[in-house]
């Protein structure tokens, strides 16, 4: 055979060289893949959390008087999910204002905080000062 007709293709060790670095650089792709995942989805349930004590925050304003309590609790449903929630309040140095801290979490894991939420009240008309 002439070698000028000569065919040269790869060895077999390139040939394992070559898909060692695929291997590696698809690892790399499916390890960000994945945190990407992950990081979308307490993005996720951070933001239905939000709303959940934003909403509660909403429901404890709209009432006709100061929460009675220094702590409330409840569920809710946001986003195909249960939630729990907890409202402390605590007196400000204004005593016609009331600070509410709402804390929420997943309803099955009640004691792992997702997100806290704080808002401020002011007296309702016809009330006198900070009722804790």
């Amino acid at each position: 055979m002439n070698a000028a007709h000569r065919h040269r293709g790869f060895t077999l060790m390139e040939v394992l060289i070559a898909l060692a670095v695929l291997a590696l650089g698809m690892m790399a792709v499916i390890g960000t893949a994945g945190s990407t995942s992950r990081t979308a989805a307490h993005l996720r349930d951070t933001t239905y959390a939000s709303w959940v004590g934003m909403n509660e925050l909403a429901m404890l304003r709209v009432a006709q008087s100061w929460p009675s309590g220094d702590t409330l609790d409840g569920d809710a449903d946001m986003g195909g999910q249960k939630w729990h929630w907890k409202a402390t309040m605590s007196k400000t140095a204004d005593r016609a204002l009331l600070r509410i801290d709402v804390d929420v979490s997943f309803a099955d894991k009640p004691d792992d905080t997702v997100t806290r939420v704080t808002g401020f009240m002011g007296l309702p008309p016809g009330q006198q000062g900070a009722p804790l």
